[in-house]
């Protein structure tokens, strides 16, 4: 007894596999290339924005937070393409759909015999007419060259518009590695707060500066040690006034500013360099009491301490007497200084320390306040000694 054969599905020619197997081919290495090519770009062209932008100031963290999504929307583009172009372009009925995009005809053919192929009740029906058919799509496909049926190819334009900027970026890796990989640095951890790197290498101003009310003022600015570049000159631009140059003078830039009577900020620029400081005016700290503290000689038998008001700037005592005279100014002190010696203040009160009177003589003062401002002038007090009378 025999036993009846199904036969083989039908297949379909190799010539016909290989070329779409080869159009497959074409298609996943132009359209990755071309995703890679484009994502390349957006990193690479984010990088020369932070690296240009961070020449010109320091470049606030919201910038380059949005370069950093820039760069890392171009980044997406690699799975977007290969999900797109890749995963769903690998079977045979899916490229003869892409086919049909450019050559409907022939695309539409090649569904057909696919189809055919893989349909058992077809091949069943008619088997023979299924092979002539399949036979006929593969010649009329042998004669056409799928290789112009990938939709859109843009590699080679990706490719040389990422020429330029790529060269750019060795280039600049190369011969300024350190300002390239801080700006690298700065794009890809914009959440970290890096230093920026610049090429005239500026020490750090005072956040604050605390200037006379009224009166011209002055701000020097010095390059730090193993800067790359020494500016001839640099400018510094209090709000909205006209800027300040200063010429490069032994490593210092040192501005002369105008009087300024209201708060401000005060912006220094020195090559790539910037750097702001808000300046406050204040007024000078000056004297409001002066008191003088007398011990009497002891042959006059008063050995209590008389406290005498010495606003005037004279005093004349007995002589044989010791003397200690306090000073208080506006705001406490930071330092002072008697007769050209230090004195340590207490709050806004210098006391100077006791003094024989024997003569004349006289006691100089000179104090800075917590700001460093100092009075406008030293206050002298002149005490004379005199004979005591009967």
């Amino acid at each position: 007894m025999s036993i009846a054969r199904t036969p083989e599905r039908l297949q379909l020619p190799e010539s016909l596999r290989d070329q779409l197997l080869d159009f497959r081919r074409r298609v996943w290495s132009i359209k990755t290339a071309e995703a890679v090519s484009a994502s390349a770009f957006g990193v690479v062209m984010a990088f020369l924005l932070m690296f240009a932008v961070d020449r010109m100031w320091d470049t606030p963290g919201w910038v380059r937070t949005t370069l950093f999504v820039a760069a890392a929307v171009g980044c997406a583009l690699v799975p977007y393409a290969l999900h797109r172009w890749v995963w769903r372009n690998r079977r045979l009925e899916q490229l003869a759909r892409l086919l049909a995009k450019k050559h409907p005809r022939i695309g539409d053919q090649l569904l057909g015999v696919i189809e055919l192929a893989q349909n058992d009740a077809e091949q069943a029906r008619s088997r023979a007419l299924c092979e002539a058919a399949i036979r006929q799509v593969a010649e009329d496909a042998r004669k056409r060259d799928f290789r112009d049926a990938v939709p859109r190819p843009r590699h080679r334009r990706w490719a040389v518009m990422l020429a330029v900027p790529s060269a750019i970026a060795v280039a600049l890796f190369v011969f300024v590695p350190a300002a390239a990989s801080n700006a690298a640095a700065r794009l890809l951890m914009p959440w970290r707060d890096t230093p920026r790197y610049t090429f005239a290498a500026v020490r750090p101003l005072p956040e604050k500066l605390v200037v006379a009310h009224g009166e011209p003022f002055a701000v020097a600015a010095t390059l730090a040690d193993g800067t790359v570049w020494h500016p001839e000159r640099g400018t510094a631009r209090l709000g909205d006034q006209p800027a300040v140059a200063a010429k490069l003078d032994g490593g210092h830039y040192d501005f002369s500013l105008p009087a300024q009577i209201d708060a401000g900020r005060l912006r220094v620029r020195i090559g790539d360099a910037t750097q702001a400081v808000r300046v406050e005016p204040k007024l000078r700290p000056e004297l409001t009491a002066i008191v003088a503290d007398v011990t009497l000689p002891d042959y006059l038998g008063r050995p209590e301490v008389q406290r005498k008001d010495v606003r005037g700037g004279a005093i004349a005592l007995v002589k044989g007497s010791k003397a200690t005279f306090a000073a208080t100014a506006t705001r406490d002190l930071s330092s002072a200084k008697v007769d050209g010696q230090a004195s340590t203040p207490a709050g806004p009160t210098v006391t100077s320390p006791a003094i024989a009177v024997d003569g004349p003589r006289t006691v100089e003062f000179r104090w800075q306040d917590e700001f460093g401002l100092a009075g406008k002038e030293p206050f002298t007090l002149a005490v004379a000694g005199r004979d005591d009378e009967p």
